[in-house]
């Protein structure tokens, strides 16, 4: 599993090949750089010695001229091809990401903070993608251009070449010894980034309780502090980076000096020419872009490895295939819904309940008796540990989760608005909604009063979470959208908590007049009165299931002193 996920991560060699073309051209053309500015200092020199006319100089020159540009142009195309390779690998990886994200239960990412998963898909694939534009890519060119002019400077003189393959290789030695602390400090800064962004986060989520709750000064030094820690670390790895560039650009430089060095000795010696010596320095200048950007690829791999090895956790956690092969896709019309002896480790033990087709289910009990658990489990957010979930006779885990997700319809407070239209929200469950089935939805919910209140209609924005909108119309455009499609399962997780009574009455008749079955978690005894029936919950389990009259007549009891109802005196 580890090694499948490690070649995801692996650039295609195909995508490469076009890179080592470009390397190969432009090694090329250094190799014929080197040997012109030879030729041409050579040839002034015996023009100019024995009176002989420039004109092969200039053709020299000339050539000198077309093959530099030449080199430009090569450039250019190794940085837009680079980048292409770059972006395009990213563009493929992003949607991969987003793909295991969509299959991750809703409980997982509870336990993920916002800004940790955020900055997967945003700084962790920059990184990525710079190391693979600029690091790989770009390193690939270097290197072949190193190795290029140095087998043409060998041929020419091996002393010169093997003089500036010493200074590089003590560089890269160099760069490779900073480069292992400078990983651990990139850690380190991903690590405290992380914990600033999950903060800023949360403040921007959660402005107004620091206000109402008079936090802002802690919060502002909370946040300080982590700002100038992350701060301390961001100036480490700077200076450790600055080291590290510096290598590189200082390696360059040495080995210039190195060759003029060594050439002005050979031409003691009699072994060089003024010529081969100009050539030899210009070859050490040129190569040190290569030898620079080969730096900066060691540093763009430190820093792309922490995140890879992020992407890889990410990728790595459990993820649901929300189509897998094999299983049935769910249709019903009507739903008959059974909890057989079913548990969910720290929330239910042994459930057993069964909500008739067509029925309105009121769900009671204290806070913490797994309700809510319950819905889920419905709604294929959990599964269960034991027993099974049962729809029409058929388990529901025989068939796909996004099947199940077609067939229900939910209203809880963990499923806000999103950004963007009325509209929009209203058909977020069925994109494809008629006009008609819009309208339709509106006037179910009654919400044609809000929408001639608003200047755009059902094209009025909706910010994140519904935040410009009151709990009742928030609500009112969630049930719209739980309703679109008409699904055969409702599911209503107190639906109705600290909304208006004009709101509840839109709910109640929603959920009494629905055609399909409907679990509604509730503490308000007046709205469980109108179910068809009643189970109460205690401890994760379900302790007493109660008819709708049966539940109706207790209450009747309770309010009048233990009194028997009329109707059951008559009887």
């Amino acid at each position: 599993m580890k090694e499948d996920l490690r070649e995801a991560l692996r650039v295609p060699y195909a995508a490469l090949t076009p890179v080592v073309l470009l390397g190969i051209a432009q090694a090329i053309a250094l190799g014929a750089l080197i040997v012109l500015v030879w030729r041409v200092i050579d040839d002034v020199i015996l023009a100019v010695r024995f009176a002989q006319p420039l004109g092969p100089v200039y053709r020299l020159l000339a050539l000198l001229a077309v093959v530099a540009l030449v080199s430009a142009l090569l450039r250019a195309t190794e940085f837009r091809i680079a980048e292409r390779i770059g972006y395009e690998f990213v563009r493929k990886l992003r949607m991969a990401m987003y793909a295991h994200l969509q299959g991750m239960a809703p409980r997982q990412i509870q336990y993920r903070s916002r800004g940790s998963l955020i900055l997967r898909f945003t700084g962790d694939l920059t990184m990525f993608r710079t190391w693979i534009s600029r690091g790989l890519s770009r390193g690939i060119v270097a290197g072949i251009m190193v190795l290029g002019g140095a087998v043409v400077l060998f041929v020419l003189n091996p002393w010169l070449s093997l003089t500036m393959l010493s200074f590089l290789f003590m560089g890269s030695a160099l760069s490779l010894s900073l480069g292992r602390r400078l990983r651990g400090v990139t850690r380190v800064v991903r690590r405290k980034r992380s914990a600033l962004t999950s903060n800023v986060d949360e403040q921007v989520h959660s402005l107004a309780v620091v206000q109402v709750f008079r936090r802002s000064a802690g919060e502002y030094v909370r946040l300080s502090r982590q700002n100038d820690s992350l701060t301390r670390t961001l100036f480490r790895e700077a200076a450790m980076r600055a080291r590290l560039r510096g290598v590189s650009t200082g390696t360059g430089l040495l080995a210039a000096v190195a060759v003029m060095a060594v050439g002005v000795y050979e031409i003691d010696r009699g072994r060089a020419t003024l010529g081969l010596i100009v050539a030899a320095v210009y070859a050490a200048r040129a190569l040190a872009t290569p030898v620079r950007n080969i730096g900066l690829a060691h540093d763009y791999w430190q820093r792309a490895h922490v995140s890879r090895s992020k992407i890889l956790d990410f990728l790595g956690s459990r993820s649901r295939d929300l189509d897998q092969p094999g299983l049935e896709k769910l249709r019903v019309r009507r739903a008959r819904v059974e909890f057989r002896n079913v548990s969910v480790e720290g929330a239910l033990r042994e459930i057993s309940a069964t909500a008739p087709p067509g029925e309105l289910v009121a769900i009671m009990g204290p806070t913490g008796a797994g309700k809510s658990t319950l819905l889920s489990l419905l709604a294929r957010f959990i599964e269960p540990d034991q027993g099974e979930v049962v729809i029409n006779g058929r388990p529901l885990s025989d068939f796909t989760i996004r099947s199940t997700y077609r067939n229900v319809g939910i209203v809880s407070p963990d499923l806000p608005l999103m950004r963007g239209t009325i509209r929009r929200n209203l058909t977020y469950r069925k994109r494809t909604a008629s006009e008609e089935e819009v309208q339709r939805v509106v006037l179910a919910c009654r919400l044609d009063e809000i929408l001639t209140g608003l200047p755009g209609g059902l094209d009025s924005w909706v910010t994140e979470g519904g935040k410009n909108l009151s709990m009742g119309q928030r609500q009112r455009i969630a049930l719209g959208r739980a309703l679109m499609g008409n699904p055969p399962l409702l599911l209503l997780d107190e639906p109705t908590a600290n909304l208006d009574p004009e709101s509840k009455d839109v709910f109640h008749r929603v959920m009494t007049r629905h055609l399909g079955t409907v679990l509604l978690v509730t503490h308000d005894s007046a709205e469980a009165a109108l179910a068809d029936q009643v189970w109460r919950m205690e401890s994760g389990r379900v302790v007493e299931v109660l008819s709708g009259e049966e539940y109706r007549d207790r209450q009747w009891l309770s309010r009048h002193g233990g009194m028997v109802p009329r109707s059951a005196a008559s009887t």
